[in-house]
């Protein structure tokens, strides 16, 4: 610090390194009058905005709360004091911070887009959607504002009044790409799939260099079933930018339903995989906040991390994992069901090089997956024959198939995706796929050729749950011609052999409704369903059983209750052929 300047020059010229991006020095002056004013608010204020520059939130959130309790009607600093607390992973106190700035601020936009994106993180959509209609009344041509509610109305199922926002941002900016990217997703979803190509390809034009311009105009291009031009438009998104992760797994969808080309579908999951993992783990923003955990999904990592050690799988970290996620797991045994702790960065330093690795397990090689002794000429015929088509195959797959995916299951870190009612996910498009998943695949084309006729595989993927979660999938349909699934995890784990398995009902979804409306919407399913007098088939849990059936058909997961062991865990495998619905 220049101790010949007064306070107020030492300010400004502290400003000004500040402009310039001379941190250090900037801080060294702020401090310094700091010292002699401890209340001062705009010392306060800039060292916030300083401290979160530098990337130390913890530091940054410090300022801005002595900040604003020095100016208790500041808005600014209390928006600021919410995003370095959003940062810092405390969403409750965040989410009451950007209240007090948005009451003292009713109309501010940025804070409005704030407060509605935490809205959307913590899954509150209605209220994330009023906070950008609420500012929108203010400022009606607010492009940010606008995109936002286009987001919010889209999630909750509204397509065309979507479209209807992002017309309007549009209007206002009649290239921005981001934009045009939203507008070309909204039509996609509605099967306007020209439309979508058109918008897509306007951003493409306008903004070359737009990775995600790249990525829609590859959707579209999917669904317009041009699926060479969507993987090459797929490959410049990653060629733009290589961390882009739905460029990746759109990537990999796409090259899915080519399930001849195995290694070219093994090889992107497994990139897209691990593209995934890196975003997840390895943010520059989690070494000062570290990461929120479900506790049903810590339970799934540190079993799986017993059986790898117990299996002699060297994983990286898996022997800090097990020690850190132990520790952890012990403080999450009173939350209730659903509920989240948090790695502090510290405890996430131990964590995640186990959490980033995409480990799989090695597949070997299977005369056949599926079982040479079923009369698949005769099972072909039933399915045909059934009013509406649903087959249940026992002793579906082949013993060495079978022990296969079970280890496959068991051993690979695959299971990503979490769901409300306590289940994990994994998918094709992200590593969720081996040889042997293909194999399968075109085997079933084989045996059952008037069945499966000449559909693509457009899906696959696995889903395992907690053994006593009571409740699976809610009901739905699938956007699919013929829906496979069957179950690997072995019969005797179950404790209720009356249940388990699968409910699908006789009645297939309109042909009108959106994905939302026959994905989402459960109350409306089962009014629809009663209304048309409905009947349901429910087919209980066996290992090695499968169910195959129009995939229009509305259908749910039975109730579980399996015994609480790692490898007692049901387990069910869905592959989708087809496409059916709009």
């Amino acid at each position: 610090m220049n101790a010949s300047l007064a306070p107020a020059q030492q300010m400004q010229l502290a400003v000004h390194y500040h402009s310039q991006g001379l941190l250090d020095a900037a801080r060294s002056l702020y401090e310094g009058v700091l010292k002699q004013f401890p209340a001062e608010f705009a010392v306060l204020y800039h060292l916030g905005l300083l401290e979160s520059q530098a990337g130390h939130p913890e530091r940054a959130a410090g300022y801005f709360g002595r900040a604003v309790q020095s100016a208790p009607q500041n808005a600014d600093a209390l928006n600021n004091l919410a995003f370095t607390l959003q940062q810092l992973g405390r969403d409750t106190e965040a989410l009451a911070t950007y209240e007090q700035a948005r009451a003292l601020l009713p109309e501010d936009a940025d804070i409005a887009i704030n407060l509605g994106l935490l809205h959307k993180k913590l899954q509150q959509l209605p209220e994330a959607l009023a906070c950008f209609e609420r500012a929108l009344q203010a400022h009606p041509a607010h492009t940010a504002l606008l995109c936002n509610q286009g987001n919010m109305l889209q999630r909750l199922g509204r397509q065309p009044e979507a479209l209807g926002s992002y017309e309007k941002a549009l209007e206002a900016e009649p290239d921005n790409p981001v934009v045009l990217c939203n507008l070309s997703n909204a039509l996609n979803e509605l099967a306007r799939y020209d439309e979508a190509l058109s918008r897509a390809e306007r951003a493409t034009q306008a903004h070359p260099k737009h990775a995600q311009a790249w990525v829609e105009r590859g959707n579209a291009l999917r669904q317009l079933g041009r699926i060479p031009e969507a993987v090459a438009s797929c490959e410049r998104a990653i060629a733009l930018d290589p961390t882009l992760v739905q460029a990746h797994t759109n990537l990999a969808a796409m090259v899915l339903s080519d399930s001849v080309n195995t290694t070219q579908v093994v090889a992107a999951g497994r990139k897209s995989l691990e593209v995934y993992l890196h975003s997840v783990y390895r943010a520059p923003t989690l070494r000062h906040a570290g990461l929120a955990l479900s506790a049903f999904r810590l339970k799934h990592d540190v079993q799986q991390a017993q059986w790898l050690q117990a299996h002699g799988h060297a994983v990286p970290g898996l022997a800090a994992f097990l020690k850190t996620g132990g520790a952890l797991l012990q403080q999450a045994k009173d939350l209730p069901p659903g509920g989240t702790l948090r790695a502090s960065a510290k405890e996430l330093s131990s964590l995640q090089e186990f959490l980033a690795t995409p480990w799989m397990h090695a597949m070997p090689a299977v005369p056949a997956v599926l079982n040479p002794d079923n009369d698949w000429l005769a099972l072909e015929e039933a399915y045909l024959a059934g009013t509406p088509e649903i087959l249940t195959i026992d002793h579906f797959l082949s013993e060495p198939a079978l022990k296969a995916f079970q280890d496959f299951a068991h051993a690979s870190r695959v299971w990503h995706g979490e769901y409300a009612n306590s289940y994990l996910g994994a998918f094709a498009n992200r590593g969720f796929n081996s040889p042997l998943h293909l194999q399968l695949a075109r085997e079933l084309k084989q045996r059952m050729p008037r069945v499966f006729k000449d559909y693509l595989l457009t899906q696959l993927w696995g889903f395992k749950y907690e053994p006593a979660v009571t409740r699976g999938i809610n009901v739905h349909a699938d956007f699919a011609k013929v829906n496979l699934n069957f179950w690997i995890a072995p019969s005797e784990h179950n404790l209720d052999p009356d249940s388990g398995g699968l409910k699908v009902y006789d009645v297939p979804a309109p042909a009108d409704w959106t994905f939302e409306q026959y994905n989402a919407d459960s109350a409306r399913i089962y009014e629809f369903l009663a209304q048309h007098k409905a009947g349901c088939v429910t087919v209980p849990h066996r290992c090695n059983r499968a169910v195959l059936f129009n995939s229009a058909l509305f259908h749910e997961t039975d109730t579980i209750r399996f015994v609480d062991r790692y490898e007692a865990r049901r387990v069910n495998m869905t592959y989708l052929f087809g496409q059916q619905l709009r």
